[in-house]
């Protein structure tokens, strides 16, 4: 059995950020970039689809809305905005914004996303995002992508543990998905060029198959449906609640902070250059993203943080596979009927493929913290540490706590990521602040 080739520090990149990969590899990766946004915006469109009360015509015209705006800002992000690999999704801020203040009506709702995104645009268009990315020290972003694995472990439990399998086939469900994380991690690290690449897609087909070939699920019906057509683009007017509003206002700085942690950690791993402007440009698409949404009754958009480990995960930095990735989610709100393919892969695989990304998240985030062979200082040890048990006690935190903060406060202290990265800035600037000239404190080990 011949040897494993030795494992470096460096990050491996077969395709750069501003070139086009071969045909194939193109649409493999655009393909990859597909499937992990679709299962998602699936989710966050049925969550606030049934909160509003929508039928199901009415819940497929806002579905289309919703995918149609993500497939704008994500080609205004690639072409203009901070034109870095990384994907854009409705907020899920946004939607707790939007759960907190829903008693005040769709038109309220709608209007406080169009002021808190304008706000938004013009923090970027003015320059100040740039300023507040400075704040995203290597200490800062790793525990930024470390928060993202953390506040997703709830969603991914709930995956591998899928109640459509049946009482007696949810443990069979969890060990398979484990299974396959362990066979996509090893392939990934056994396979070259292309194939290494397509890791995901491959899981997520082949598992597919041996899931149901299995048992664990009954075989599921092939989806109907044909071509859906534009929907209503702007079904509701605007109202202007101060208190609505204020929600809001909160959401979109929770969003600015993500939209930049992604940004500068998505930049500093792939060592891309110019990162003020593509902060400035990232944040002020987001904002006019958000307006569009709005107006059309939908979430805002915002580049994913997940985007670093899709990028370890599958050695390509290059922002242009993201754009067939836009152009199959303009199509798809075009054809509803299409969505429903995405059902049929089973919920353990969807964890499985989202387990496997988060592993690459955690080496993104050590890849950052180790970067140049620094050694991490008590103080950095202590900020990540912190940060992370911050966000893991709030993301686990009893419903009846969560409902018994004030609306306003909801969307910032109910929320395990923002909490965590809150913690993790705070420790950083202030509490554990380093004063020009000072020594670094000695290690307390």
């Amino acid at each position: 059995m011949p040897e494993c080739e030795p494992q470096t520090s460096a990050l491996e990149i077969l395709y750069p950020l501003d070139r086009w990969p071969p045909l194939g590899a193109t649409l493999v990766l655009a393909a990859q970039w597909l499937v992990i946004l679709v299962p998602g915006v699936l989710v966050l469109g049925d969550v606030v689809g049934q909160a509003w009360g929508l039928d199901g015509p009415a819940r497929e015209a806002y579905m289309q809305r919703l995918l149609l705006v993500t497939a704008a800002a994500q080609a205004a992000q690639i072409l203009w905005g901070h034109k870095l690999p990384g994907q854009v999704g409705p907020s899920a801020v946004l939607i707790v914004g939007t759960l907190a203040t829903i008693a005040s009506g769709e038109a309220a709702v709608a209007g406080a996303v169009v002021v808190g995104a304008g706000l938004t645009a013009l923090a970027g268009v003015s320059g100040l995002a740039a300023r507040l990315g400075r704040l995203y020290t290597p200490t800062v972003l790793s525990c930024t992508l470390l928060l993202v694995a953390m506040s997703l472990t709830p969603t991914m439990g709930k995956l591998l543990y899928t109640p459509a399998a049946g009482a007696r086939g949810l443990s069979g469900g969890f060990l398979f998905g484990l299974g396959l994380v362990l066979v996509m991690l090893l392939a990934q690290y056994r396979l070259k060029g292309l194939w290494s690449s397509a890791v995901l897609l491959m899981g997520l087909f082949l598992g597919s198959l041996a899931y149901y070939a299995l048992g664990l699920e009954p075989w599921p019906a092939w989806p109907g449906g044909g071509l859906g057509g534009l929907p209503r683009l702007f079904p509701v007017g605007l109202e202007f609640n101060p208190g609505v509003i204020a929600a809001f206002v909160l959401c979109y700085l929770a969003l600015i902070s993500n939209e930049l942690a992604t940004i500068e950690s998505t930049g500093r791993l792939i060592k891309a250059p110019g990162m003020d402007g593509r902060a400035n440009r990232g944040v002020a698409v987001s904002g006019l993203g958000g307006v569009m949404a709005g107006l059309m009754g939908s979430l805002g958009p915002v580049t994913y943080s997940v985007s670093p480990a899709v990028v370890v995960s599958t050695k390509s930095a290059s922002r242009y596979t993201l754009l067939p990735m836009a152009a199959a989610v303009a199509a798809l709100a075009l054809w509803p009927g299409g969505l429903a393919v995405f059902g049929l892969v089973p919920n353990p695989v969807v964890g499985a493929v989202l387990v496997t990304l988060m592993a690459q998240s955690v080496y993104a985030a050590l890849h950052l913290l180790l970067e140049g062979g620094r050694t991490p200082t008590w103080a950095s040890g202590a900020t990540v540490g912190m940060a992370l048990i911050a966000g893991v006690i709030v993301s686990f935190m009893p419903e009846a706590a969560r409902q018994a903060l004030h609306p306003l406060a909801r969307p910032i202290l109910g929320n395990g990521f923002v909490m965590g990265l809150v913690v993790a800035l705070l420790l950083e600037h202030v509490f554990f602040r380093k004063h020009k000239g000072a020594e670094a404190p000695a290690s307390r080990l």
